[in-house]
């Protein structure tokens, strides 16, 4: 149970910087390999054209985080307990 709620907290964390603005982190993809990525769930950062349409299924689930990969421009989902780090790079 409280290995729940760590995660769960470390989602909503993870959400809320996402929100604010942009986030440098790193994950453990599925195959093991580490991933960076700049992301953001700001909406002023993210094309137009990009925004989702309809409600992401992935969204959803409490064990992922879904956001806009600012590198790629498209989005990506992780899984939080594959979390490695994450950095505000900056707050817009």
């Amino acid at each position: 149970m409280m290995k729940a709620k760590s995660l769960e907290s470390k989602r909503q964390g993870i959400l809320e910087a996402l929100q604010d603005g942009i986030v440098d982190l790193q994950f453990k993809k599925v195959n093991g390999d580490l991933r960076n990525m700049r992301g953001t769930r700001k909406f002023d950062l993210i094309p137009e054209e990009k925004h989702p349409k309809t409600e992401d299924k992935r969204e959803q689930n409490e064990t992922i985080v879904v956001l806009f990969d600012l590198e790629v421009n498209d989005w990506r989902s992780f899984r939080v307990e594959n979390l490695v780090e994450y950095r505000c790079e900056s707050w817009v």
